[in-house]
C-alpha cells in the first residue's frame, strides 16, 4: 500500500513540472507580427475614415447644388436678397449671402451683425469635413467685402464663370473678365453639366498671385490661352479627398476627380 502511495506522487510531481518558456525569437516574430496587424488596421481606419468624409462631404455639395435649382425660380423661392431688384434674374453672390446666413440673409441680433460669429461646421454645407474648420462669419458684409474669415480657411467654393463671366477683348479671339457680375436667370438650371461648387484651397489661393475679384469663394480653371483665366490665378482646387476633388453641378448630381484640371495645349 505504501509502495503505491509513493509511485502516485512521483507521478503527480512529473506532471507537474513547468514547461520551458517563450524564447526571445518568438516573442521578436510575436511582435512583429502584432505590428504588421497594427499598421494594416490603421491603414483600413484611416481609409474608411476619408471615405466616410468624402461621403459627407458628396451629400453637402448635392444638397447646395438642389438648394441653388430652387433660387433660381423666383417662384419657388421668392425672396432672394437683392436680387430681387432684377426683375426675375439673380446673382450667385446673393445665393452664397443665404448659403452663409449674411447680409439680408442674417439670423438673430442685429446688433452681432459687425461681430465675428464662429460658424459650426455640423451645420454649414460650405466647410468641407476634410477642410480647416475654423471659420468665422459677419452679417453686415457681402461675399465681395469676404464676411467669412480667415479666407486660408475657406474649403468650398463656386464656379468664378458664374460669378464675374468672360467677354471678347481687343483680340476677336481673346477674352477678359467682365467688369460687372454675371446676371442669371432660371434657365441657368438647364446647364445640368456646369460645374456649380468644388472643393478649393485657401492656402494654394493666398499663395496665386494678386489678380483682381480674387477671393477663395471662387474658382475657375484655365481652358485655353485665350481664356480669360488662363494664367490659373483663379484656380486653386483641393484633392483633399484621398486625392479627388469633389464637384457638384448644376443638374445636382456630385462627381470626383483626381485630375480637375483640364489639358490644354
Amino acid at each position: 500500500m505504501r509502495r503505491t502511495v509513493v509511485q502516485y506522487t512521483k507521478s503527480s510531481r512529473a506532471k507537474k513540472r513547468p514547461r520551458p518558456g517563450f524564447t526571445l525569437m518568438e516573442l521578436l516574430v510575436v511582435i512583429a507580427i502584432m505590428g504588421l496587424l497594427v499598421s494594416i488596421i490603421s491603414a483600413s481606419l484611416v481609409k474608411a475614415r476619408s471615405a466616410g468624409k468624402s461621403f459627407v462631404c458628396k451629400n453637402q455639395l448635392r444638397n447646395v447644388a438642389f438648394d441653388f435649382i430652387m433660387f433660381a425660380d423666383e417662384y419657388a423661392h421668392p425672396w432672394r436678397g437683392d436680387s430681387d431688384r432684377l426683375g426675375g434674374a439673380f446673382y450667385i453672390e446673393d445665393f452664397q449671402e443665404r448659403q452663409y446666413g449674411v447680409k439680408e440673409f442674417w439670423k438673430g441680433s442685429t446688433m452681432l451683425m459687425s461681430t465675428p460669429v464662429q460658424i459650426k461646421p455640423g451645420e454649414q454645407p460650405l466647410i468641407c469635413p476634410a477642410g480647416p474648420q475654423e471659420l468665422t462669419r459677419q452679417g453686415f458684409k457681402t461675399m465681395s467685402q469676404s464676411p467669412v474669415l480667415p479666407l486660408n480657411n475657406v474649403s468650398v467654393g463656386f464656379n468664378m464663370r458664374l460669378w464675374y463671366g468672360s467677354v471678347k477683348g481687343a483680340s476677336p479671339s481673346a477674352f477678359s473678365l467682365t467688369s460687372t457680375q454675371v446676371r442669371l436667370s432660371k434657365r441657368i438650371v438647364n446647364q445640368g453639366a456646369v460645374p456649380l461648387v468644388f472643393d478649393v484651397d485657401g492656402q494654394a489661393w493666398a499663395a496665386k498671385p494678386a489678380a483682381p475679384n480674387k477671393l477663395p469663394y471662387y474658382s475657375a480653371p484655365p481652358v485655353g490661352s485665350v481664356d480669360a483665366f488662363a494664367s490659373g490665378a483663379y484656380w486653386y482646387p483641393s484633392l483633399r479627398h484621398m486625392g479627388r476633388l469633389n464637384a457638384a453641378f448644376i443638374g445636382g448630381h456630385v462627381l470626383s476627380s483626381p485630375t480637375p484640371e483640364p489639358v490644354t495645349k
